[in-house]
This record gives C-alpha cells, sequence and structure tokens, in this order.
C-alpha cells in the first residue's frame, strides 16, 4: 500500500513537471512567433494604401522613413542610423534671444479668449544677465499661419517626405524668417536599440539613486507631467520601451496605431486617417521584437597590446571622470555605461526642449516652462541645454556620435562636450596622445552584438 502511494505521488510529480516544461515549451513558441512578427514589422516598407494596413491609410501623409530598419541598421537590424536618417525638428524663435551660434528661449502658454499664445524669453539656465532680458509675446494667429502645429508645441518634427507632391515645397519654405519671428531646424540622429529591453526593466529607484549620489557632477532625473521617469530618447522624453516604439510608428512613418495618431500634413491639415494601420497586436508584435534585440558586448582586442591599451583605457575613463555620468552599472545592468539622468551639457550643445508632432484636429498641450523664477519644484522635462546620458554601450558601431551626430569620431564626440562635462573634457584634452588613444581603445571595446545572434533576437 505504502509502495502504490509513493508511486502515485510520484507520478503525480512527472506528470505537473512535463506540464510546466510544455507550458513553458509553449509560451516560447508564442514568444518567437511575436517576435518573427515583430521583426517582420520591423523591415517591412511602407507605402501609401499598404495592403499591409489594417485600415488606415498606410505610409504618411508625412514621414521620415518607409521602415524602421531604414533608420536602425547600423551594427545589424536595430543598430542606429547614420547622419543622412537625421530627423529634423522645427522651432519658431525670436532671433533678438540668439547667442554664440545656438539660439535658446523659455516660453510659456497663455489659453485665453484667443485660445493659444506664446512668450518667449531667455534660457532659465542661462546667466542672469541673459535672464534680465526683455520678452515679448508672438501673435498666435501668426504661428498658425507659419505651421498650424505650433499650436499644439513649441518645437514640431518637420518630416522629411510627405505623400502630397507639393508638401516638399511648403517644407523648403518653412525654416527662416517669417516676419519678426523666425523658425530654426535642428537634428537628432537615430539611436541604436541594442538592449532596450533591459533598460526598460531598470527600476526607477535604480535611477532616482543616482540623481542623489554624492559626487562632482549632480544628474537630474527627467519627470513626465503624469509623474513617470523618462528614460528613453535623446531628451529622456520618454518613459516605457512600449510608448517610445509605438510613438516612433506613428510619429516617424504615419501609422496610425491605438492610442497615437499619426503625424499631419501641416500643409493640408484636414486629413485624417482612415482606421488603424496596425492593431494592439501588431504594436505588441513590434515592442517584442525591439525588446528581444541582443544588449551590446565588449570586444575583447585579440592583439594583446591592444588588450592591454583597452585596460589602460578602462582606467582613464575613469581618472577623467567620464564614469560619473556613463556609470558603467545602472541597477543589474552591467555594461550600460550611463546614468539615463539627465545633465546640463552648455550652450555649444543648445538645442530645443520639448518637441511634438503635429496631429490634424489635437488640441494644444499645455506646457510649463522649464525652471520657473520661484525654483519652487523640479521643473518637468528636459531644458534646451540638458541632455540623457546617452548608453556609451555597442559605441565602436554607432558613429555620428552626439545627439546630431556632429562628431564623425570619438575625439570629437569627447571635445564638444561642455557644461558638466566639460572637466572631463579638459582633463582629456590636455592627456597625452597615448593616453587618448588607450581611451579610444577601450571605447572602441564596446561594440553591438553579433548579427548572427541578431537574426532572432536571442540573448
Amino acid at each position: 500500500m505504502r509502495r502504490a502511494i509513493l508511486l502515485g505521488i510520484f507520478a503525480l510529480c512527472v506528470s505537473a513537471f512535463s506540464a510546466a516544461r510544455e507550458g513553458e515549451a509553449g509560451d516560447r513558441a508564442v514568444r518567437d512567433d511575436s517576435i518573427r512578427r515583430g521583426r517582420s514589422l520591423f523591415e517591412h516598407v511602407w507605402t501609401p494604401k499598404d495592403p499591409r494596413s489594417r485600415a488606415g491609410d498606410g505610409l504618411g501623409p508625412v514621414f521620415n522613413s518607409q521602415s524602421c530598419v531604414s533608420c536602425h541598421d547600423l551594427g545589424g537590424t536595430g543598430g542606429a542610423g547614420t547622419s543622412e536618417r537625421n530627423i529634423e525638428i522645427a522651432t519658431a524663435i525670436d532671433p533678438s534671444d540668439r547667442f554664440q551660434g545656438g539660439y535658446f528661449y523659455a516660453f510659456a502658454m497663455n489659453f485665453g479668449s484667443d485660445g493659444f499664445g506664446y512668450s518667449f524669453s531667455t534660457n532659465p539656465s542661462a546667466s542672469s544677465s541673459r535672464r534680465a532680458r526683455s520678452s515679448r509675446a508672438i501673435d498666435p494667429n501668426l504661428l498658425a499661419t507659419i505651421h498650424p502645429g505650433f499650436k499644439q508645441a513649441p518645437s514640431l518634427i518637420l518630416h522629411l517626405f510627405g505623400t502630397d507632391p507639393d508638401y516638399q515645397s511648403w517644407r523648403d519654405k518653412l525654416p527662416g524668417f517669417h516676419g519678426a519671428i523666425q523658425v530654426v531646424v535642428s537634428k537628432r540622429n537615430p539611436s541604436p536599440l541594442f538592449g532596450l529591453g533591459l533598460i526598460d526593466a531598470i527600476p526607477d529607484s535604480a535611477i532616482e539613486a543616482g540623481a542623489k549620489r554624492k559626487t562632482a557632477v549632480k544628474g537630474r532625473v527627467s519627470r513626465l507631467k503624469d509623474g513617470r521617469i523618462g528614460r528613453f530618447g535623446w531628451k529622456a522624453q520618454t518613459a516605457t520601451l512600449d510608448d517610445f516604439v509605438v510613438s516612433a510608428a506613428a510619429g516617424e512613418i504615419g501609422l496610425e496605431v491605438p492610442g497615437r495618431a499619426q503625424g499631419g500634413n501641416p500643409r493640408l491639415p484636414g486629413i485624417a486617417a482612415t482606421g488603424l494601420d496596425l492593431n494592439q497586436e501588431d504594436c505588441e508584435d513590434l515592442v517584442a521584437f525591439t525588446r528581444s534585440l541582443s544588449r551590446p558586448q565588449t570586444h575583447e582586442p585579440i592583439d594583446p597590446k591592444q588588450a592591454n591599451d583597452a585596460k589602460a583605457g578602462e582606467s582613464l575613463f575613469k581618472s577623467f571622470g567620464c564614469a560619473g555620468c556613463h556609470a558603467p552599472k545602472l541597477g543589474d545592468v552591467d555594461g550600460l555605461y550611463s546614468d539615463l539622468l539627465l545633465h546640463e551639457m552648455g550652450d555649444r550643445l543648445i538645442d530645443t526642449g520639448f518637441y511634438g508632432v503635429f496631429v490634424a484636429g489635437a488640441p494644444p498641450i499645455r506646457l510649463e516652462p522649464n525652471g520657473n523664477a520661484q525654483r519652487s519644484r523640479e521643473p518637468l522635462g528636459a531644458s534646451v541645454t540638458e541632455w540623457r546620458t546617452p548608453p556609451l554601450w555597442g559605441l565602436r558601431d554607432s558613429a555620428p556620435y552626439m545627439h546630431d551626430g556632429r562628431a564623425g569620431d570619438i575625439d570629437q564626440a569627447i571635445r564638444a562636450h561642455g557644461g558638466q562635462g566639460s572637466a572631463s573634457a579638459r582633463r582629456y584634452a590636455e592627456s597625452s596622445p597615448r593616453k587618448r588613444e588607450r581611451l579610444e581603445t577601450f571605447l572602441m571595446s564596446l561594440s553591438a552584438p553579433p548579427r548572427e545572434r541578431n537574426v532572432r533576437g536571442e540573448e
């Protein structure tokens, strides 16, 4: 009897174990199918009235590229993009507030009887003498004639292409002076997507702890209007990988997706999508593929001399102070080389803060100036001179560097650092050529994952 009971218990355990194994295998199969579908969407070349669309209009009406992979292919599918793939951002400014080849402004919105208005002044983080300069209101009707999207955001993506044959002519005329207002254009370089699933999983507490460290260079958490922490994008303007991927589908390719409207044609603002281009399952598949992209790795030099140089360069990376912002480890993620915080980078890297995508029929976005005079609480989002510390993993395969791709190599990128990065840049510039060479050898060991491992996005 006892033996029979034991055999029965053993059989039940074996059955439960087998069922668990089958369940895990089934879950993995479902996950792999989702990743494969997501990869297909990532590589799909969209066209107007695309047959792949669910019930929408396919590509456009405005777009920066026809596929995700066309902007993310350096070092393999999901990598960074070349400078030719930079997106462009249009900002309406008061030209009297320009300085040192860049521009700066603070803005306020007045939702009064006219519904909307801008007030431009100098950058809140600039010197007191600059802050003392006067500001002036800009006629909202003028702003609307320049670009209807300026009713929604102070800066807007200026899409490179449009399905409307007259869009390009309209676009070419937008930069420049419109009466007393000038429209200036800045750029953003496509960033690599490798390892973003790991970044998405870093606890908020780990990012917040980094901001509380007692260090010479202190970063600031990018806090979104809804209270979430931004961790994706050059300005840390996006909180989750889901938001990052889905927003790119809508804003960069012009796809209508759940919860995100496609970019509108500012020349023909009455055009609207006929339905969804991607449904919820499609979006989940696209996110699943992006999440599955392998983490970058350290490529150890085979040559013993180069291996020694890389090791010495890693020590120099710390002694120069680079690791103060480019933290080697964040949370449980090793080799990231970022604190995901906002840092003041100085006037040479000045640019717009918040920017959006024009959506036909959308109401104005209620924004607050970055940094009020009282400094009663931490400002929302990044200021015009603040940038998220970009992760350095995969650096070797992600040139050009900096937010707009202005640096073609490591030397130029380091020297471009200002503000909180100026001390490290100065130590680097004043060091010997041999030390700079060793530092570059270390940084060039941070490479994208092998291409063959990216075929299915496996670790």
